[in-house]
C-alpha cells in the first residue's frame, strides 16, 4: 500500500477518508509516548502562516473535483455556522478565505490540502527525499509496486536530515511532517523534526 499519498492513482473516497482517520489516530497514539508533541494535521494546518494556508486553498479549489469539495463545503459550512448551499454558491475567492481561516478541518481534509499543494509548490523537495531513500518514482509519484517495508527507521531518519539541510527548509519541513502523518515507516521522521512547535 502506498502511505505517504503521493501516488498516481489516489482517490478521495469514503474509504480513504476512514482510513485515514484509522492510520493518523494510531500514529498519534504511538507518539503520543514519547516526549514530544504529538504532530497532527490540524497542528501542521494551524501552524502555517495565512498566506501559505490562503494558496494551499487556491491550489485546492482550483483542482479538486465534484465530490472532494462537497466534502469541504459541508465542513465549512458547520464551521461558519452557514448553509450548505449558501457555501456551495459562494464565488472561489470567498471560498479559499473561508477555508484558510478555518483552523480546524477533519485530518482527510487537510491530508488533501497539503498533499496537493506539496505537489504543485515542493514537488523539488519530494523528488530530492524519495532520491535519496532510492525509492522508484515518477517526478516525485512513488511506482505503486515499491514494498515501503524495505525502509528501515535509520535510512529514513538520515534521508529526513539530509533534506532539513537544503535550500528549501521550509518546503522540507512541511513535506516530513506531511509524512509523519502518513505513518507506517515514516512515523520515526518525527524525532528529526526541529523543536519548539506549539
Amino acid at each position: 500500500m502506498a502511505t505517504i499519498g503521493l501516488t498516481a492513482n489516489q482517490r478521495l473516497s469514503a474509504h480513504a477518508f476512514s482510513a485515514t482517520v484509522i492510520i493518523g489516530v494510531d500514529a498519534q497514539i504511538r507518539r503520543m509516548k514519547g516526549p514530544l508533541v504529538p504532530v497532527s494535521a490540524n497542528r501542521v494546518w494551524r501552524q502555517l502562516p495565512n498566506e501559505i494556508r490562503v494558496a494551499v486553498c487556491q491550489i485546492f479549489w482550483a483542482e479538486s473535483k465534484g465530490t472532494e469539495k462537497q466534502f469541504l463545503i459541508a465542513s465549512i459550512a458547520k464551521a461558519k455556522s452557514l448553509r450548505e448551499v449558501f457555501v456551495r454558491k459562494s464565488p472561489i475567492e470567498r471560498l479559499v478565505h473561508w477555508t484558510a481561516a478555518t483552523l480546524t478541518l477533519p485530518d482527510p481534509i487537510v491530508d488533501d490540502l497539503l498533499k496537493r499543494y506539496l505537489l504543485r509548490e515542493h514537488r523539488a523537495v519530494i523528488v530530492s527525499f524519495l532520491d535519496l531513500l532510492a525509492i522508484p518514482h515518477s517526478e516525485g509519484m512513488i511506482d505503486e509496486t515499491f514494498d515501503d517495508t524495505v525502509l528501515t527507521n535509520e535510512r529514513v531518519q538520515q534521508a529526513a536530515r539530509s533534506l532539513l539541510a537544503s535550500a528549501d527548509r521550509t518546503g522540507a519541513e512541511l513535506y516530513l511532517k506531511y509524512l509523519v502523518l502518513q505513518g507506517g515507516p515514516w512515523a520515526g521522521i518525527e524525532e528529526v523534526l526541529p523543536t519548539g512547535e506549539e
